[in-house]
């Protein structure tokens, strides 16, 4: 069994973790501090279902605690401070068709564009796909028609014959262990150690690296059964076996609870490869202990969430 690609936390701070969460306060008050002009660059994903839950993180610049945002007048489900570049907005449900999705920061703000999809639709395109996939590990448009892997979003995987399946080497869940959510509401943040050789070694995100966090039954298997998930966004780099070598990507995100209490499990995947392969994740680390996918993953081991 090769060995972890994680270095010992030694005297962790769970505090270091957190994260603010702001919503659109009606009354103005938020005395947060302000910020920069606001300036929006890219939302990642641009689309999602209109029962909300689609966890979009939003890069631009002149972010701050302070920041709030909407999608289509509506306040996002939750909304994370990252960075002063970086925010990840919970889409709230909305009617089908474009929204506006506005940042708004000390009297700045900035808009961008989020469109709401009918509900297990297809946007995809319809007929047969007469792309040529490049087999590149970037996303593959769908133009048109498709017999590539439709998501229903719009979104072509781009799994045809041309592209050729990188391996994520190692991750695991790094924080919390475990926690509780109240039914239908966003989870903390939870934090997962990616690391894809070559890729994620060095300063920034490793090209091509996705992180995915899911919620399941409880003792199901992530690979085979119903999970949920949702986009997980870089956060920093951490060490690896040397200090300095930043090894490894840290990824955050939160999932929303399943509707009805009771006991469920919480994993991340990852993939260097656009979803052609991934490699499932449970708890390592010297936080929650275990090896992560070192040892394959186990139910065990999982991430267990309490639903109310």
């Amino acid at each position: 069994m090769k060995p972890p690609r994680y270095a010992p936390l030694v005297g962790l701070c769970v505090a270091c973790h957190l994260q603010q969460f702001h919503t659109t306060d009606d009354g103005g008050d938020d005395s947060g501090p302000v910020s920069a002009f606001v300036v929006l660059s890219a939302l990642e994903p641009d689309s999602g279902p209109e029962t909300g839950g689609t966890t979009v993180r939003v890069t631009g610049s002149g972010f701050s605690e302070a920041s709030t945002a909407t999608v289509g007048g509506a306040a996002c489900a939750s909304l994370t401070f990252l960075s002063g570049s970086e925010l990840v907005c919970i889409t709230p449900p909305g009617q089908v068709g474009d929204a506006d999705l506005v940042v708004s920061d000390g009297g700045s703000g900035a808009t961008s564009l989020f469109v709401y999809l009918e509900a297990g639709g297809d946007t995809g395109g319809s007929g047969t796909d007469t792309s040529v996939d490049t087999g590149d590990s970037s996303t593959d448009t769908d133009t048109g028609t498709g017999t590539g892997t439709d998501t229903g979003t719009g979104t072509d995987t781009g799994t045809g014959t041309g592209t050729e399946a990188v391996p994520v080497d190692y991750c695991h869940i790094q924080y919390p262990c475990s926690l509780t959510v109240a039914s239908g509401m966003a989870s903390e943040q939870v934090y997962g150690w990616v690391y894809v050789a070559g890729v994620t070694p060095g300063v920034g995100e490793g090209l091509g690296v996705r992180v995915q966090l899911g919620v399941g039954g409880d003792g199901s298997d992530p690979e085979t059964g119903a999970w949920t998930w949702a986009e997980m966004a870089y956060n920093t780099d951490k060490d690896g076996l040397s200090a300095g070598d930043l090894s490894n990507d840290e990824y955050a995100g939160t999932f929303v609870a399943p509707g009805s209490s009771g006991s469920y499990d919480y994993a991340l995947r990852a993939t260097a490869d656009d979803g052609l392969s991934w490699l499932y994740c449970d708890a390592g680390g010297e936080t929650c202990g275990g090896l992560g996918s070192d040892d394959g993953y186990s139910p065990a081991s999982a991430g267990q969430c309490a639903v109310n």
